[in-house]
């Protein structure tokens, strides 16, 4: 009898280590690895900034992640549209050797852009702070706004 409760409490024991191996990382990662805090004030540029960027030809990817819609809408020159929902599965389109500014229409969503890219190995990416919106009244006020 104790046989078998025995054997009983070690099937049990093996289920419950083996499904708990399942849900939980047998190692932690390391610190290269662990999610760094994201700054949002270091890594925004003002529409100013991006003006004088561009003034100066430097050599960057404009990237404006608002809907299709919008960029039919209203974009800035040059700008490469891909929406934030496809930039995960088309990052690949992107260099991550590449400086890249990202914009939207407030920047919030390019917020979010720049460190989801950061995260996947892009060294130099900026927000613009404002979007397109903050851009047209600074920049380009004949600019279509929405």
């Amino acid at each position: 009898m104790f046989k078998r409760i025995r054997n009983l409490l070690y099937q049990i024991w093996d289920s419950a280590r083996t499904s708990r191996d399942n849900f939980l990382p047998r190692v932690a990662p390391s610190v290269e690895e662990a999610i760094l805090p994201y700054d949002p004030e270091e890594n925004a540029i003002l529409p100013s900034e991006l003006k004088q960027m561009m003034n100066a030809g430097r050599d960057f990817v404009l990237l404006d992640v608002r809907e299709v819609w919008e960029y039919q809408l209203v974009h800035i020159e040059g700008a490469v549209s891909i929406p934030l929902g496809e930039l995960p599965r088309r990052s690949r389109e992107l260099l991550p050797v590449d400086e890249i500014v990202v914009y939207c229409h407030h920047g919030m969503r390019s917020l979010d852009a720049a460190y989801l890219l950061q995260q996947l190995g892009f060294k130099s990416v900026l927000s613009v702070a404002g979007g397109i919106d903050r851009w047209a009244k600074e920049i380009e006020p004949d600019m279509q706004r929405y």
